[in-house]
C-alpha cells in the first residue's frame, strides 16, 4: 500500500487477500468502479445515481430569453422575421 485513501475489506473468513485492498489511485475515483468492488466483496450492491445536469435546459432557457428580448426590443419593426438570408443565416 503506497497511497492513502485505501479501502480494505476484512472478511467474515479467512485472511485478508492483496485483492481486498482498493487503491484509488491505482484503480480510479469512480463511484461505479467502487461500486463494483464493494459488490464483488461483499455481495452487498450500491446503486450509483448521478444527479442531473441542467446545462442542456438552462442554455435553452437563456436562448429563449435572447430571442425574446431581441423581439421585444425590435417591437416595432419586425421585418426581419420575413427577410429569407435572416432565416438562413439562423438555420445554419
Amino acid at each position: 500500500m503506497n497511497s492513502a485513501p485505501t479501502f480494505i475489506n476484512f472478511p467474515a473468513k479467512g485472511k485478508p487477500k492483496r485483492a481486498d485492498t482498493y487503491e484509488l489511485q491505482v484503480r480510479g475515483f469512480a463511484a461505479e468502479q467502487l461500486a463494483r468492488w464493494v459488490a464483488d466483496r461483499t455481495d452487498v450492491h450500491i446503486r450509483v445515481i448521478r444527479p442531473p445536469n441542467y446545462a442542456g435546459p438552462l442554455m435553452l432557457g437563456l436562448l429563449l430569453a435572447f430571442i425574446g428580448s431581441l423581439a421585444y426590443l425590435r417591437r416595432n419593426n419586425l421585418e426581419f422575421l420575413f427577410n429569407k438570408n435572416v432565416w438562413a443565416f439562423s438555420a445554419l
